[in-house]
């Protein structure tokens, strides 16, 4: 992986490295995406979300 100026090591710092790897994989997932599509995507997702979580806080 290409190093950044404001690039860490794991030793340094787990938490950090974990976030490094998420934003990483996420990249790969969404370059080939538009912004439309990501949007739409995380739409769904949010009212997914939000339908589940208002059919448990009304049972």
């Amino acid at each position: 992986m290409e190093a950044y100026k404001n690039d860490y090591k794991k030793h340094e710092d787990e938490t950090l490295w974990e976030i490094h790897k998420i934003r990483h994989q996420l990249h790969k997932e969404y370059k080939s995406k538009s912004v439309e599509k990501i949007n739409t995507d995380a739409l769904e997702k949010f009212s997914a979300w939000q339908k589940l979580r208002e059919g448990v806080s009304t049972t």
